[in-house]
Formats: structure tokens, sequence, C-alpha cells
């Protein structure tokens, strides 16, 4: 439906809050996952770094009141606490992926109060209006229903991947206009990066499977939230996101193996899900991808897929 405590090594190395900021109803709680990258190479670290300084009004609905660094990296990245205001880090030697990430940045939004937790990836940019736009869309929201998130048009170059449509066999496909969802077969889903979820609405549909590690988390997650009967709001904010699975002629073999083991875990825990039309779509998509990137080990891999897919050991 749309509208017009985590587990984390006891080796993570933190950074304590020097400033701690009361919470208040438009308080945001960001998080944003880094690989092999500091914060700042982050694209929106300066843009972070600029709203938490930033005085806030009680007309205010959304702003920027805290920033979680979670680090996955085998080597810590650095960070000058003494620098960044109202920002600490989290070192995740087991690198537990962005749904370690997540729990962890839910904890913190509980514990402190934060109503909103912004989800960030190391290589997504954002506008300078991006919580305006969120703004403009929770008030013209149908107030009879209510908002578990706000995702904006993420894009990747010229080529708009979210908010899109993905159907019970696994096509996904980005459109505009994306508003409403049809049917169970066909629902309204988003890049989780630059999502503004509400804290509450992320705690109730705990716990996130194990197989969703990394990998169609954003597709479980805005699956669940709308399965409570709470809508999303898509706002006009058009972000910027660097979208590894557009790269498949430099994709890693274990990598892809991955996407395609989530992707069956998510497919066969929803609704309406067939393996006929599953095992069809992605036929054509191994054909597709053996044209397209002429890698005959990754065609292999799509491949042996299909086997699991009709659950043939």
């Amino acid at each position: 439906m749309s509208c017009s405590s985590p587990e984390v090594t006891e080796s993570g190395i933190r950074s304590t809050v020097a400033h701690p900021t009361p919470a208040g109803a438009g308080s945001v709680l960001a998080v944003v996952v880094l690989y092999n990258r500091s914060f700042n190479d982050v694209p929106c670290a300066s843009r972070l770094t600029q709203w938490l300084a930033a005085p806030t009004t009680a007309s205010t609905l959304l702003s920027l009141a805290h920033c979680v660094i979670y680090d996955n990296s085998p080597v810590a990245q650095p960070l000058d606490s003494d620098k960044y205001d109202r920002i600490e880090l989290f070192h995740d030697l087991s690198n537990g992926g962005t749904r370690a990430a997540y729990l962890y940045a839910l904890k913190i939004a509980r514990d402190k109060g934060y109503p909103w937790i912004l989800f960030l990836d190391h290589d997504t940019d954002l506008p300078h209006d991006f919580f305006l736009d969120a703004e403009r869309a929770l008030t013209t929201a149908a107030h009879d229903t209510p908002v578990c998130a706000v995702v904006p048009h993420v894009f990747d170059g010229l080529a708009l991947i979210s908010p899109s449509w993905i159907t019970s066999y696994g096509r996904v496909y980005a459109r505009e206009d994306a508003q409403t969802a049809a049917d169970n077969r066909v629902g309204l889903t988003a890049i989780a990066s630059a999502a503004i979820v509400r804290t509450a609405s992320l705690a109730a549909v705990l716990p996130i499977p194990a197989a969703f590690s990394r990998d169609y988390l954003d597709h479980w997650l805005f699956r669940e939230l709308q399965r409570r009967g709470e809508c999303v709001a898509v706002s006009s904010a058009r972000v910027q996101h660097s979208l590894s699975v557009q790269l498949m002629k430099s994709m890693g073999i274990d990598r892809y193996r991955s996407i395609l083991a989530a992707e069956l875990a998510f497919l066969r825990s929803g609704p309406e899900y067939s393996s006929i039309l599953h095992l069809l779509w992605h036929v054509g998509r191994t054909v597709k991808l053996m044209l397209s990137t002429r890698r005959p080990a990754l065609a292999a891999a799509c491949a042996r897929a299909a086997l699991t897919i009709l659950r043939i050991k």
C-alpha cells in the first residue's frame, strides 16, 4: 500500500556523542553504512554535517538530530569525533551488513526517542531540499492511513531506479508515477538508502530474517511495512545513488550467487508466489545476462539458480 536489539560484536569500536540533543517530534537519526570508505568520502557527508549544525524550529516536521556511522570495513575507517558534533561511529568487524546496521540504528533511535530513521549507503548523495520535500510528502499523504516511510525518487545517473514495482515472480521496474500497489501480485518497493522510516514501524516488523543481511532487505522491509496497513509516501526529492547490480559486467560470481539466494528467499516468503512464473522470468534473465555481459561463468551461476527455484538439489 502507498498513499497520495541489534546483533553487534563486542569488538566493535564506538566513539560516544559529545553533545546529545533531546529528541523532538520530528527528530531524525541518520545511519550511514560504510565499507572501505571514510565518512569524509561519502557524497552527502558535508550535507549531513550542515543539517546537524542548523537550528530547528517548532514548525519543522523533520530535522536531522543525530548521525550513526556504521562501519563494516575490515579495518576501522578514521573519524575525527572532535570535528563532528552529534556523530558517533560503530565499527563492526564481523561485517554484519546492512541488516546489522539498521538494527543498531533502531536501538539508538528507541533509546534516545528519535521517531524517524534515515537510511544511507556510502554511495548516496542528497539534495539540499531533501527534508523539505519529505515534509511536503508527509503533509499531503492521506490522513486516514499511517505513514510508515517517506521515499524519494532515486536515480543512478539518468536512470530512475526507485520507487518501483516488484512482481510476485521478481521483476522490478521503476516508474516516475509509482504511487499505489495494484494487488498482491505487484507491490510498491524502494531503495532503502535515502528512505526515512518511522522508528515504531520498523520495530513492529522485527525480526529481520538473517537471509536479508544485505540483499533484498529493501524489498522485504517495504513489503512488511505495507502489510501492516501503513503507507509509503513518495516525495519529489531527486537523489543520486550508485546501484551495484547495475554493473553486471564487473559483478563477482559469489556476490551474484548471494543476490540470487536472497531473491529466492524473499519471493518464496511473499504472497502469490509462483515457482513456474519465477522460473520463466529467470530463464529469460539468464539469456539476457549472457548476451549483455559475455561472461559464461556469471550466466552459468544464474542458470544453476534455476534448479534451486524448482527445489532440485
